[in-house]
Order: C-alpha cells, then sequence, then structure tokens
C-alpha cells in the first residue's frame, strides 16, 4: 500500500528534484507548486517562502557515506560516492547534484559553500587528518577537488570519454587520482 503525500510533503519533494537538478535561481514558486500539483500559495503557509523551502531542502541532506568511514576507507567510501557514469535519464536528484547545481549561484551559492566547508570539507579534514608535511585541510580539498571535478566534467561538461567508463573503470581512476591528491608533497 503507498501513502499518500501531504501538499507540504509533494511540496518539499518537488523543490528538492527542482533545486537539486536546476538551481535555485533557476526555480520558481510556480514550478514547484505546477510539480507538485498545488496552488504556489501553499509555500508562503507550509515554509514562508521559496528560500525557506530552499532550506528545508538541505534539512534532507543526508550524512556523506564517507565521513562515517575510518582510515582507508574514507577514500572507499568517498570513490563509491562518486563512481557511478552519469546517466540524465535515470539521474536523481542528489546532494552532489545539489551543490554542482548551486554552487554558483548568485542567490545561495554563499550558503551553499558555507554547507560544504561545515558539512563535508570540515568533517572530512577530520576524518583525514594530518599526513607529514601535509595539513589535514589541504588534504581534504585536494581530495574534493577530484571529486568534484570528475563529477562536473561527467555530469555538467559530459566528457564521452568519462561517460563512456564503467563504474569499475571510474572507481579505479577516480581511487587512482584521489589517492595522488592525499598523498601529494609540496
Amino acid at each position: 500500500m503507498t501513502k499518500t503525500l501531504t501538499a507540504r510533503e509533494r511540496l518539499l519533494a518537488a523543490a528538492r528534484a527542482l533545486f537539486w537538478t536546476r538551481g535555485y535561481s533557476n526555480v520558481s514558486v510556480r514550478d514547484i507548486a505546477a510539480d507538485a500539483g498545488v496552488d504556489a500559495a501553499l509555500v508562503s503557509r507550509y515554509f514562508g517562502g521559496k528560500q525557506a523551502l530552499f532550506e528545508a531542502t538541505l534539512d534532507e541532506i543526508p550524512v556523506w557515506d564517507a565521513l562515517t568511514a575510518e582510515g582507508p576507507a574514507v577514500l572507499e567510501k568517498a570513490v563509491e560516492s562518486f563512481s557511478h557514469p552519469f546517466d540524465p535519464e535515470t539521474e536523481a536528484a542528489n546532494p552532489f547534484s545539489l551543490l554542482l547545481a548551486n554552487i554558483i549561484d548568485p542567490e545561495m551559492g554563499d550558503r551553499i559553500r558555507a554547507e560544504v566547508a561545515a558539512q563535508i570539507a570540515g568533517p572530512l579534514a577530520a576524518r583525514l587528518g594530518n599526513a607529514p608535511g601535509h595539513k589535514a585541510q589541504d588534504r581534504a580539498a585536494m581530495l574534493l577537488a577530484v571529486l568534484f571535478g570528475m563529477a562536473l566534467m561527467r555530469k555538467n561538461f559530459q566528457l564521452e570519454a568519462l561517460g563512456e567508463k564503467s563504474t569499475e573503470e571510474l572507481a579505479a581512476m577516480i581511487r587512482a587520482l584521489g589517492r595522488a591528491a592525499l598523498d601529494y608533497k609540496p
């Protein structure tokens, strides 16, 4: 038996799908309401406005698996998160899509940068720790550059060479680049 979603739940689901794939500034309250099949006035009623609805979608971001791992498992979990081939037909809104779609948004870019620092980069640095001659923050930043760089090139630039790779090939590439990033000595 399928549960019927409330109007509030439908708005939240529609907002997540639209904000997380198209970006905050590219989505209107009317777009969200139309996708949810409800009146646009309900956004104000349930959330207080578009920005508060966006913030509510951020509350749904799960903890990244890599941040629950220890030692070498951090890299493996990170690779798992980023090594599935991008398929625009089946790609669902996910936290990484949210970040890529909104990081340069003129209204929410600063908010997303703060979210990345607090919820991803900082905790990742704590998990990775310092290495001889390399600060934890540097190691985290370099690993995130590899991960998001790969995601950006596959999804947004749609580089054919990356799109044709199997999950195993992508994982091997990301793992090698991730190790190099973590072991880099200036």
